[in-house]
């Protein structure tokens, strides 16, 4: 791989088991490292510090799903499921199919980019209700089961046009997978046929 590559990956849980999955986009740089995500997680605003923080699972009414981009918030940076820790290079997860390539060989302005639709969507998710810093998000089903951090993955892979990908060895348990946040006619200029594959070069 060469140049930098936005990827589909997960987090299982529990981790390396097929039991259940957090799916999530990552930004490789050009020596193959991720250095970035897009996750959905649980939160929950801290009246005292003023900004939001995300924990495992949502349980409570004020609970709520919000996106998050780890660049601005590097504490929401995610263990790669099959990649070597703790710098976790995806080439080895790439090879068993634990991460999927969604496009490859890009500069670094055309990841950016590639990025920008996706971004712009996780504002859009971030202000579906009212709260601070930008909206209070979504509220969080009970324990993950609805419109979850899955959800938003999906939501992402639509917003760039990327069709889901099918990762190696499935996790059993993936709710909210390929169910949308937003509206399918609220992302203008896309269509079916001009998606790419899951190996899709740019």
């Amino acid at each position: 791989m060469t140049g930098w590559s936005l990827n589909a990956a997960e987090l299982r849980i529990p981790r390396r088991s097929r039991f259940a999955a957090h799916r999530m986009i990552v930004i490789a740089d050009p020596s193959g490292r991720a250095v970035r995500q897009l996750n959905g997680l649980a939160s929950w605003w801290d009246e005292a510090a003023g900004t939001w923080r995300h924990k495992p699972i949502g349980y409570l009414p004020s609970d709520r799903l919000r996106g998050y981009d780890s660049k601005a918030n590097p504490r929401t940076y995610m263990p790669i499921n099959g990649a070597d820790a703790p710098n976790w290079h995806l080439a080895p997860a790439i090879v068993s199919g634990a991460v999927r390539v969604l496009a490859e060989n890009l500069t670094r302005e055309a990841a950016e980019a590639r990025l920008a639709p996706a971004l712009d969507a996780l504002r859009r998710i971030n202000a579906l209700s009212k709260g601070p810093e930008g909206g209070a998000g979504l509220p969080y089903p009970f324990l993950g089961f609805g419109r979850n951090s899955n959800s938003f993955f999906s939501t992402m892979l639509h917003a760039m046009d990327f069709e889901e990908p099918a990762f190696a060895q499935s996790a059993i348990v993936v709710p909210g997978a390929r169910r949308l946040l937003l509206p399918r006619e609220s992302f203008p200029g896309l269509s079916r046929e001009s998606r790419l594959s899951p190996s899709g070069n740019s």
